[in-house]
């Protein structure tokens, strides 16, 4: 069974960049994307995602909140902020709320991949081939 993925970028080239990357990877598949934080949340709560990835930088929406939210519509579902640069105060805050990672946007695929991979079986032997 795929792993099921949504993700919250308000840039849409890196959005659709990231989800050209990860798509490309056996195993995953993108199920949503939006930019829109409202929009995220009911598309969460509908799709049903194993692993939400959040961009916090975001103009029309608070990072950390949108992760609260994003937790409380599915809480199956690991969320991750995948983020342009480390904010430590933000990373405490977003542990500190739920979040299962906090990691960096420039990230290659397979290690990104892995972190999933784990995120979603902790007891598995690393990434499947």
């Amino acid at each position: 069974m795929n792993i099921r993925i949504f993700l919250i970028d308000e840039h849409r080239p890196a959005r659709e960049i990231l989800a050209r990357r990860l798509a490309s990877m056996p195993g995953l598949d993108v199920v949503g994307a939006t930019c829109d934080g409202e929009e995220a949340i009911r598309d969460i709560a509908g799709l049903n995602p194993d692993v939400v990835l959040i961009d916090t930088k975001m103009k029309q929406a608070n990072g950390i909140d949108l992760c609260r939210r994003a937790l409380a519509a599915d809480e199956q579902a690991k969320v991750a902020i995948l983020t342009s640069y480390l904010d430590p105060d933000e990373r405490r805050q977003a542990y500190q709320i739920g979040v299962n990672g906090y990691l960096l946007k420039d990230v290659d695929t397979t290690s990104l991949t892995n972190w999933i991979r784990l995120a979603i079986d902790p007891d598995s032997d690393g990434p499947s081939k």
